[in-house]
């Protein structure tokens, strides 16, 4: 399922897969690809590193929001049905949910097995 998303064939280094659930639910799927991009310590170029889907619907591609600069090498899912369908860039930036979400995912990048 993840292959395709940093264009890497091969199997994955590490993987973790959750689902938070309580007044903020939400399920993740964080995996560091393989090899390195050739880019990685360009800054300027644009990556795509984190997809947001709310239920099934297509949010955001490249959602700088979710991860720190830092783990910048992990990839990732993120599906929460908390947020709403229309939401735009500006908001989701502000976004007390979204601020839960990225405290879930770091938390989670040391556990990835």
């Amino acid at each position: 399922f993840f292959k395709p998303l940093p264009n890497d064939w091969e199997d994955h280094l590490a993987a973790k897969h959750f689902s938070v659930e309580g007044q903020l639910e939400f399920r993740a799927l964080l995996f560091v690809p393989h090899r390195a991009p050739s880019d990685l310590f360009e800054s300027e170029k644009k990556r795509i590193n984190n997809k947001l889907y709310v239920g099934r619907a297509f949010i955001m591609d490249d959602c700088d929001e979710l991860l720190p600069d830092r783990l910048s090498m992990a990839k990732g899912v993120v599906v929460s049905e908390n947020l709403p369908l229309d939401i735009r860039r500006e908001t989701l930036q502000q976004s007390k949910i979204l601020r839960v979400i990225k405290t879930n995912l770091v938390m989670k990048c040391p556990e990835m097995s």
